[in-house]
């Protein structure tokens, strides 16, 4: 399904119609091909899609004053949601409920019926990336940020990177990689991480990172960015 945007032509399109996805860059919007890649299932499909049995399964068991609740959060949300023209949406408490809930497994935690209190978080200080080859022992690569900047919150870490050493444009997805706590810290350990979602990566390729915070209800920040190039040892 496709969303247009009318004026006194058509002045937006994003999604598909009649196998063709329409799109936007930096250089403007664009047209291509829908491919439909060969459905294989991996590890991570399997988990979420048993994370998101459970959690469909969690709301259908909400009471009615558990339901409003959740509905009332979505009427006045803790995060600000857009469409891909940049417009303002808003969510339906279900699906706020699949939003914490899932953030709160990927965190180690477990599934609540109960609405969270309708507290935005503050975003993080400072966030930087060092990256190497991941096949490195010497030297890890690291996310950093501002001491104390997580008390009391999980710090959140998507990243994706370019296939090419020449790209300046991720062409892999965005992976978080991870979630937990860092009280106390300056930097965090990722070398594990890269590797699991990417493979590897090798010196010159360019990696772009988006860190937030993540407060135990599961209620996220805004997001920091940074990028990195991979440095050699």
């Amino acid at each position: 399904m496709a969303l247009v945007k009318l004026g006194e032509t058509i002045i937006g399109l994003r999604g598909t119609i009649g196998g063709l996805t329409f799109s936007a860059n930096k250089t403007g919007p664009y047209c291509k091909k829908l491919v439909v890649p060969v459905a294989t299932r991996t590890i991570l499909q399997s988990v979420m899609r048993s994370r998101f049995a459970a959690i469909r399964a969690d709301w259908s068991a909400c009471t009615p004053e558990q339901v409003a609740a959740w509905e009332a959060l979505a009427a006045d949300p803790p995060e600000v949601d857009y469409n891909p023209f940049g417009e303002i949406i808003y969510l339906s408490g279900s699906a706020w409920h699949m939003r914490v809930n899932m953030r709160r497994l990927e965190a180690g935690d477990e599934i609540e019926r109960d609405c969270p209190e309708n507290t935005p978080v503050v975003p993080p200080v400072s966030f930087g990336l060092t990256i190497y080859p991941s096949s490195d022992e010497i030297d890890a690569s690291v996310f950093s940020y501002t001491e104390g900047d997580f008390d009391g919150f999980y710090a959140a870490l998507r990243l994706s990177v370019c296939r090419g050493a020449v790209r300046n444009v991720q062409s892999t997805g965005w992976m978080t990689i991870w979630c937990g706590t860092v009280e106390g810290d300056t930097e965090t350990v990722i070398t594990e991480e890269l590797v699991g979602a990417f493979g590897g990566v090798y010196v010159g390729q360019k990696v772009f990172g988006e860190l937030r915070k993540q407060s135990p209800s599961g209620i996220r920040s805004t997001q920091l960015t940074a990028t990195a190039i991979v440095e050699e040892v």
